[in-house]
């Protein structure tokens, strides 16, 4: 071989080791590593959980403890509260029975009143347990049933377990709600409630349209504080409410009132239709500045109608007469308007506080999710003689709201899961991964603690998987690359990468020439 040949082979075998090199460092490290960095991040997240969520399994378990004055009378009524309340499969009463100490027993047959009675009972039991509902016999009754403020039931005798069923059934327990909670459609008592969260903003708006023709007298701040922070300070354990109140002044509405004579001391009266009242809504909410922070905000509105209109009263679909001893309507998921007014005179406005605030009350007790009772024959449930709800009722709304929060976590998962299994380019960070690890472990905590009885911390696991799953599925960086599919990443890559790949391709096909041609020369040589 010459000396020329033999640089030539030397020259040749540079060239193709180059070529070599240059395709060895594009396909084992840039591809990968194009590859890599052109992923969509997503952090390892429990799917195999999620998918297993079963939202109509859910129940709670709660403690009725029968009290009697002989064991067959307490069997009697136990067993059959038991078998009536086999059919909810959303709650699972935990039942014990007791005969009550003789001592006890005299007292309770001879007290005069059924809050006298109560208070013999707490020497006996705790009271302010949460989750727990006693049920007591006492002999002397009015009424089959009676049912007060405490967590407390009094019944006669083992005549009255079918009226004492009953009042479990549609005041205490209310498993009809908790069926309403754990399914997507809900009650009607859902369609009114807020939605959970974090907390409220409790605003009181005093509406005066006309404040050049009639003077107001009303401590707007002050009954506040009297009437709903009192309600709402028993409702801590719930919610954080944030209680607030305004003026507004010159927003007229035009109501298009009808004037009609009646027997009446004044001998006439205005009709308002009730299907203009929600454009009175949009013109409060255009006004009450209260979204001011990403909390929900209950309106409580006093509207001080114009003296020229006054007295109000409203007019149903029907066309029938509201009588009330207040003119007011609610909105579901809104809140309430209460239309105070009075003909025009020297004397500054004087609404009545206690009338207006009891009824901005039982407007706020729907909102926040507390059912309106009724009537059961044989039973007496004794009315509220305070702005505070009834104990029972508080427990019943933690079950409610535990149901709600655990039920719309899962949802809000599976419906992310499958987001995510429908759009490969959703990116899932650290944050996000981590609300959605915290949401499933406090789905598993809430369910045993539901499962063990534990109502007060089942609600706080409940609330807290709820709004991490919110945060989770809420997340801005979740939108990041969503529109930005595949096909146009490719768009955008190949024409990059191909002028690059033209001259690989050529020299992989040299090399592999080139290759096969020395092999063949070897053997031949």
């Amino acid at each position: 071989m010459t000396e020329q040949e033999n640089k030539s082979d030397t020259e040749e075998w540079s060239r193709m080791w180059a070529s070599a090199s240059f395709v060895g460092v594009l396909i084992i490290i840039g591809v990968p590593l194009w590859w890599k960095t052109t992923e969509v991040f997503r952090v390892a997240l429990p799917y195999d959980k999620i998918s297993s969520f079963d939202t109509d399994s859910h129940f709670i378990t709660t403690e009725l403890v029968v009290l009697a004055n002989d064991e067959r009378t307490a069997s009697d009524v136990a067993a059959r509260i038991e078998k009536d309340f086999e059919k909810w499969d959303v709650i699972k009463l935990k039942i014990t029975k007791h005969v009550l100490p003789e001592k006890l027993r005299s007292t309770l047959d001879t007290v005069a009143e059924e809050t006298e009675a109560v208070e013999e009972i707490s020497t006996i039991v705790d009271l302010k347990k949460h989750n727990t509902f006693y049920v007591v016999q006492r002999t002397p009754l009015f009424e089959e049933v009676w049912v007060g403020s405490e967590r407390v039931a009094f019944f006669r005798d083992a005549r009255a377990a079918s009226t004492l069923i009953k009042a479990l059934t549609q005041w205490v327990y209310e498993p009809s709600a908790l069926y309403g909670a754990r399914s997507e459609a809900g009650d009607r008592a859902r369609q009114v409630r807020f939605p959970g969260g974090k907390g409220y903003h409790v605003v009181l708006s005093v509406v005066h349209p006309e404040p050049g023709k009639m003077a107001v007298d009303f401590d707007a701040a002050a009954a506040v504080e009297d009437y709903i922070g009192s309600f709402v300070d028993e409702l801590s354990e719930l919610h954080n409410f944030t209680l607030k109140s305004q003026w507004l002044y010159l927003l007229d509405f035009d109501f298009q009132p009808k004037k009609i004579m009646d027997n009446t001391p004044l001998g006439y009266h205005h009709a308002i239709r009730h299907d203009r009242l929600h454009l009175l809504m949009t013109r409060l909410e255009e006004r009450a500045a209260t979204h001011v922070s990403d909390l929900p905000a209950i309106n409580l509105a006093l509207y001080i109608v114009p003296c020229e209109i006054a007295p109000v009263v409203i007019y149903d679909a029907d066309n029938k007469k509201v009588n009330a001893p207040v003119q007011a309507f609610m909105s579901p998921k809104w809140g309430g308007v209460v239309l105070g007014a009075q003909e025009c005179g020297d004397k500054p406005f004087v609404p009545n506080v206690p009338l207006v605030m009891g009824t901005f009350l039982a407007q706020l007790r729907n909102l926040i999710g507390i059912t309106d009772k009724e009537a059961i024959g044989g039973a007496h449930l004794e009315p509220l003689r305070s702005v505070s709800p009834r104990a029972w009722e508080v427990c019943s709304l933690l079950r409610v709201r535990a149901l709600e929060h655990v039920t719309s976590a899962e949802r809000s998962l599976r419906s992310l899961a499958k987001l995510l299994g429908e759009i490969s380019n959703i990116v899932i960070n650290e944050e996000v991964g981590a609300s959605i690890n915290t949401a499933v472990y406090n789905i598993e905590h809430t369910k045993k603690q539901m499962a063990a009885g534990d109502l007060s911390d089942a609600y706080k696991s409940a609330r807290n998987a709820f709004l991490a799953a919110e945060t989770a599925f809420m997340e801005p960086s979740l939108l990041a690359l969503l529109y930005f599919p595949d096909d146009q990443k490719y768009a955008i890559y190949i024409p990059l990468f191909l002028p690059i790949m033209f001259p690989v391709i050529l020299s992989l096909k040299n090399l592999v020439l080139w290759f096969r041609g020395k092999s063949i020369k070897e053997k031949s040589e």
